[in-house]
């Protein structure tokens, strides 16, 4: 990497104006913006995507909140700059691959650059460019300079939700928190700056009738799954009309969490003092026959006193312990963002979820070249925390309305309404039982193999959950009319039997 003529382009950015006490009170640009900003392109392209030593140097010089944010805040009429300012910032918040390294500092950077857009006027700004793209897609003029506009905005959104994982050394600092917090800042801000109803309305044009944002239907999932990430359906539904104390419940986590963290790190030190004890006063191997009959095997002096009281040993199957990252789910806890999250569900299901989903299940079904197995993985994903949303929303309903049977006049009341399968119906049909199956049966059959228990969790998962649903569908309920693209929803008829037998194949693949 060219360090020093990549130094030379960020300082060509410009200059931040400061009072006479060192405050910020301004930006100017550089006699030559534009083109550095098009030179720092050209850097990112070539960036090593397994060592990033372009994006660390840039995010260590910190330029994103010196010079990209006041860029894009005070010189956003200049279209080209503007452009090319959000093009850059994309290149720097692209998710971190697989096999990159430090992990960790990269991580550290991402959340840096979140919090920089976060905290600035930047995603307004950033809005505004959907303006005539979206005005073209409502009079059916949508060209394809509009369709790379939108594939350029919703691909940052995507990259800055996709920053979720908190750096373990972040979490035993006890800084989950604040992370926690920075996630939920910026999906409310995504909400006050219209973004989440931009997102619903693009999704309700994937379909095969607009030929542009038909490609785009990965993306558009993906922005669903990482506003889903880390939720729980059950809480949105029912968080804030049950009054849980769900602040006190995430604060417990985070709490469980450091415990846990804190637990490994004495066992550790327990088991160094013992690796010491043992080196020194080694005198040989032997084995005991204890009271129970078992027998122990240990090294030392067999004379010695903390030898003499031996117990039966505790033989335990599978893992023995909890590791940091098994932990749960931390989710928003926030009345008003379950509130605004239980909405954006709601209007997702009135309409954009089966199109969208329809379109990548067809993908999948016909194994287009652009479906990878995580693609499959993200489905699979955002299809069983709908159906969970669903089935929680419609228990929440019959509760209500036993109450109100009861003469409960406090029950709050429920907003379900309609059919429990047919806002789902694009993924609760026979077609995909069949492909949630098929790919579990892959899944488990490579598993020795591939060790891919992700994604034997991600269809085992789902399976369970749209049994939920088949088994909670009231046998009054009709199958919603189905589109001539999609099998018909499976009927109510067979529910009784359906769950038991799809559980007996899922106990006998095991």
């Amino acid at each position: 990497m060219d360090t020093d003529g990549l130094s030379q382009i960020c300082s060509g950015l410009g200059s931040i104006e400061e009072d006479d006490e060192g405050n910020r009170i301004g930006y100017s640009k550089g006699e030559y913006c534009l083109d550095n900003l098009k030179d720092l392109l050209r850097f990112l392209r070539r960036d090593d995507p397994q060592t990033r030593d372009v994006f660390k140097q840039v995010c260590k010089w910190n330029i994103v909140s010196k010079d990209l944010v006041p860029i894009i805040e005070h010189y956003h009429e200049d279209r080209s700059m503007l452009l090319n300012a959000v093009k850059v910032l994309v290149f720097l918040t692209m998710p971190i691959e697989p096999g990159s390294t430090d992990v960790s500092q990269q991580l550290d950077y991402l959340w840096d650059l979140k919090s920089a857009v976060t905290n600035s006027d930047v995603a307004t700004v950033i809005v505004s460019i959907l303006e005539k793209p979206l005005e073209n897609l409502e009079l059916n003029a949508f060209t394809e300079d509009d369709w790379k506009l939108v594939q350029l905005v919703f691909t940052l959104f995507r990259n800055i939700l996709a920053v979720q994982e908190i750096p373990l050394h972040q979490k035993s600092a006890g800084f989950a928190s604040h992370f926690l917090s920075l996630r939920d800042r910026f999906l409310e801000l995504l909400f006050r700056e219209n973004v989440m109803d931009i997102i619903l309305v693009v999704s309700q044009n994937v379909g095969s009738s607009n030929v542009y944002l038909r490609q785009d239907n990965l993306l558009l999932l993906e922005i669903f799954h990482y506003i889903f990430m880390g939720q729980e359906p059950e809480l949105i539904v029912r968080g804030h009309l049950n009054g849980l104390k769900v602040d006190e419940d995430s604060q417990a986590s985070l709490d469980s969490l450091q415990s846990i963290m804190e637990e490994e790190k004495k066992k550790r030190v327990i088991n160094r003092l013992g690796n010491i004890s043992r080196h020194s006063q080694f005198s040989g191997t032997f084995a005991r026959v204890t009271m129970d009959g078992s027998k122990a095997v240990f090294k030392g002096n067999p004379n010695s006193s903390r030898n003499m009281h031996l117990k039966s040993q505790n033989v335990i199957r599978g893992r023995a312990k909890k590791i940091a990252w098994d932990h749960p789910r931390l989710p928003s806890t926030k009345d008003k963002i379950l509130e605004m999250l239980k909405g954006f569900v709601n209007q997702f299901l009135s309409g954009g979820y089966n199109v969208l989903m329809r379109s990548v299940r067809e993908d999948i079904v016909k194994e287009h070249p652009a479906i990878q197995k995580s693609d499959v993985v993200v489905f699979f994903q955002v299809a069983d925390f709908i159906s969970s949303f669903q089935f929680y929303k419609y228990s929440t309903s019959k509760t209500e309305e036993e109450k109100d049977i009861f003469g409960d006049n406090d029950a709050n009341a429920s907003d379900f309404s309609g059919k429990i399968c047919g806002p789902i119906e694009a993924s609760l049909n026979e077609s995909m039982f069949q492909l949630v199956i098929s790919h579990w049966r892959q899944a488990y059959d490579g598993l020795k193999e591939t060790n891919d228990y992700k994604f034997l969790s991600a269809a085992g998962s789902l399976l369970k959950s749209m049994s939920w649903i088949m088994a909670a569908t009231p046998p009054s309920e009709e199958s919603p009319t189905s589109s001539a693209q999609d099998p018909p929803v499976l009927s109510p008829v067979v529910v009784t039997s359906s769950p038991q037998v799809l559980a007996q194949d899922f106990t006998k693949a095991r």
